[in-house]
């Protein structure tokens, strides 16, 4: 695996495994759960800020996740194919 992307995960991993992480999560936990309930919205505008509220808090809920699997599947397509130079293109 490259360098480059080796460090940045071992790097990633290392952010999300302290206990700021784990504490971040929890508060960001909260805030989704308050966020994700439209009851609260009056307006249309009010809706689609919550929403992005949402899908923000989503994604960042769901980052270790994504990124284990991200990295599992580049250690094993590198097992795969271990003499080729590969790239992992993020979309």
């Amino acid at each position: 695996m490259d360098k480059k992307i080796l460090n940045y995960y071992d790097n990633r991993f290392s952010m999300m495994s302290s206990s700021g992480w784990k504490d971040l999560m929890e508060d960001l936990q909260k805030m989704y759960d308050e966020y994700k309930s439209v009851e609260n919205c009056e307006t249309s505008k009010d809706f689609h800020f919550a929403k992005g509220q949402v899908d923000i808090l989503k994604y960042m809920l769901g980052l270790k996740d994504m990124s284990e699997k991200v990295y599992e599947d580049l250690c094993a397509e590198e097992e795969a194919h271990p003499n080729e130079d590969l790239m992992y293109v993020n979309t």
